[in-house]
């Protein structure tokens, strides 16, 4: 996908942020084979049967490329029920991952050295070397494509949850959010179905997914959309195993940036007990004993050395950011 996508905020997007906007961290656990094997067939079953009431099935598959942003094709032969059950089953996400592999420079080079071999043998030392590089990377590249490939496939799943509501004249919605969080839920695979239109989200920690996604995020990204994609970011980060002292340093970074922005003193420092209660004179004193607690965990002064906090440390600490900057907003708003 290009870099240079309009970040999540953007008014153009209207009803329908794409999921890697959104999400763009895919957690590994579970088993995707088993839920997309699951879900391929329902799918199946849900055009096959018309259980919507579609009218034109044929429409709905031309809509569903649209809404995806090409992401779902209909290349291939057949009807729709047929495309769609090929298009999400495990094959299909294995052999896209695969040929996509094949693309990859590691890949390409090898090919480029073995058509020189067989015109000089000289070029055979080379080949060797490039064919151990591509081997040794080869099942991480397979990996990496095959999560690009998997969270594809969401974005397909999300424009379908999106058009069913607007095409279909009987509710076969609720039937098929039931099966698809049953789905997740025998898999493993840490998913969940909410709102109205249904969206796909990570339940990869609830407590952060509810304060942060439901709450803070949309009331940060209208004007602090900086601080939004900070906070995200240091989400994501802790998803991909980064050092956890990195991590509660960017988003404490982002919440301390938050508290500037909103009370117009570019040099606060939120471990600065005068400066915190001047720029916020109406918090309770024990709240900014606290933000100056969260503040003694910034690298040595959190006593933490060079080890950084533990899995579950971390996750609380993010938890406490949110809800400060939470808390900070709602200041702004009601005390000005």
């Amino acid at each position: 996908m290009p870099n240079n996508r309009a970040p999540s905020h953007d008014v153009r997007w209207e009803d329908h942020v794409p999921w890697s906007l959104r999400y763009d961290v895919l957690s590994g656990k579970g088993n995707y084979k088993t839920f997309f094997s699951l879900l391929s067939a329902r799918l199946f079953q849900l055009f096959r049967h018309d259980e919507a009431d579609l009218m034109n099935l044929s429409h709905f598959g031309d809509r569903i490329a649209s809404e995806s942003l090409g992401r779902f094709l209909r290349i291939s032969p057949g009807v729709l029920e047929q495309q769609i059950f090929t298009f999400f089953s495990p094959k299909s996400l294995e052999d896209e991952a695969t040929n996509r592999r094949y693309a990859d420079p590691e890949e390409r080079e090898v090919i480029r050295l073995t058509r020189l071999s067989n015109l000089s043998a000289a070029n055979t030392p080379e080949l060797l070397k490039a064919t151990i590089i591509a081997d040794s990377t080869k099942e991480a590249r397979q990996e990496a494509h095959w999560r690009v490939v998997v969270a594809e496939r969401l974005e397909v799943l999300q424009s379908i949850l999106v058009l069913l509501p607007q095409h279909q004249r009987h509710n076969a919605m609720k039937s098929l959010v039931r099966d698809i969080r049953r789905f997740a839920a025998e898999s493993g695979v840490l998913l969940d179905l909410r709102g109205d239109p249904p969206t796909v989200v990570p339940i990869e920690e609830p407590l952060l997914q509810k304060e942060v996604i439901d709450k803070l995020l949309p009331r940060l990204e209208t004007k602090y959309p900086e601080r939004a994609a900070d906070l995200v970011k240091a989400y994501h980060d802790l998803l991909k195993g980064t050092d956890t002292n990195t991590v509660f340093g960017n988003a404490f970074k982002a919440l301390e940036e938050l508290a500037r922005q909103l009370s117009g003193e570019a040099t606060l420092e939120l471990n600065d007990r005068q400066a915190l209660e001047k720029c916020f004179p109406k918090l309770h004193g024990t709240i900014r004993e606290t933000i100056i607690r969260l503040a003694g965990h910034r690298g040595d002064e959190g006593a933490h050395g060079r080890k950084g906090p533990d899995e579950y440390e971390i996750r609380y600490l993010l938890f406490s950011i949110c809800n400060v900057a939470l808390l900070l907003l709602e200041y702004k708003e009601h005390c000005g």
